[in-house]
């Protein structure tokens, strides 16, 4: 399946305004993310090395920079984000947070397809090599990304682009993602509702790869690569709530083909009624969503490269 970008950019730049109403995974996520970058950059460098550059991928609102600013107070960013209004919001979250002591940004904020500028070689992380001073102040310390990876069309080639920006010695990228297991609830009525209805199947939203799918995209590479997961159960109070959650976080479908408007009314009554009645939340409060989450931490070494 082809992830429709344009859609993705335009269900954020909608909803940009009021996706922290709606995001508490993601919030959750980027708190633990943090924690996994801190202790990826101790390994690392055995704590003995200020953290000075940071790439986060994905920057959304900006919580997650917000944290990391905190963690890593001697640290310098570039934020890339596909939504120009996600950038806005962020700017306005973090204040005075984008500034150094004496009163610079530290905060470089790019808007645009972080993919595209990865494996091309935008412009904006040459004007950054450059300020930085040479190849040398090209390279970052630490990468992270929370909740973007899913996003990409070419993740191998992607991740590939992402380490060759590490710093050579003491790098780490860090990033959460959605796995296969989310929304296990959604899809499996819709597959009811279908079989019912004697329609055949089509994808309703995106498929996640899972965490061996993630660590081949790191084989080869001098390094050690860590994954953890958990899974996280959201109630709502009917599925028509929780579809409007989805879309306001911008996770509705953007599989490029798929089937607009999940299909139509007679497939969507009936998937609601399957829902309900199959994954009614314990106690009659609504019902359950699951969000399957993995956490990845590639830490550079010049040992083993990852099997």
């Amino acid at each position: 399946m082809t992830i429709d970008k344009s859609l993705v950019r335009l269900h954020f730049d909608k909803h940009a305004h009021e996706y922290e109403q709606y995001a508490s995974v993601q919030m959750e996520m980027a708190s633990r993310l943090t924690a996994c970058a801190v202790e990826a950059m101790r390994t690392g460098t055995g704590g003995r090395r200020p953290v000075r550059r940071i790439l986060e991928i994905g920057c959304g609102t900006g919580r997650l920079t917000s944290m990391l600013a905190a963690a890593f107070p001697e640290a310098r960013f570039v934020c890339i984000d596909l939504s120009a209004r996600m950038i806005a919001v962020a700017k306005q979250n973090l204040g005075r947070t984008r500034l150094d002591a004496t009163g610079d940004e530290r905060i470089l904020f790019v808007a645009g397809d972080a993919e595209r500028i990865l494996l091309e070689g935008d412009r904006i992380l040459a004007g950054a090599e450059e300020a930085e001073g040479g190849q040398q102040g090209r390279r970052f310390d630490l990468i992270v990304s929370n909740a973007a990876f899913q996003w990409f069309a070419t993740p191998r080639e992607t991740v590939k682009a992402c380490l060759g920006l590490l710093h050579p010695a003491k790098g780490a990228l860090a990033f959460s993602t959605f796995g296969p297991g989310t929304f296990r609830q959604l899809h499996a009525s819709f597959a009811e509702a279908e079989r019912l209805l004697g329609l055949a199947h089509a994808p309703h939203g995106q498929a996640f790869a899972g965490g061996d799918e993630w660590r081949d995209c790191f084989s080869g590479e001098p390094g050690t690569f860590q994954w953890s997961g958990n899974v996280v159960t959201e109630v709502s109070p009917d599925v028509r709530s929780f579809l409007h959650r989805v879309k306001r976080i911008g996770a509705g479908n953007a599989v490029a083909g798929g089937r607009r408007g999940m299909g139509g009314r007679k497939l969507l009554e009936t998937m609601e009624r399957i829902y309900a009645e199959m994954f009614a939340a314990p106690g009659g409060g609504g019902i359950e969503a699951d969000y399957e989450i993995g956490y990845g931490t590639f830490v550079r070494t010049n040992g083993v490269a990852v099997l």
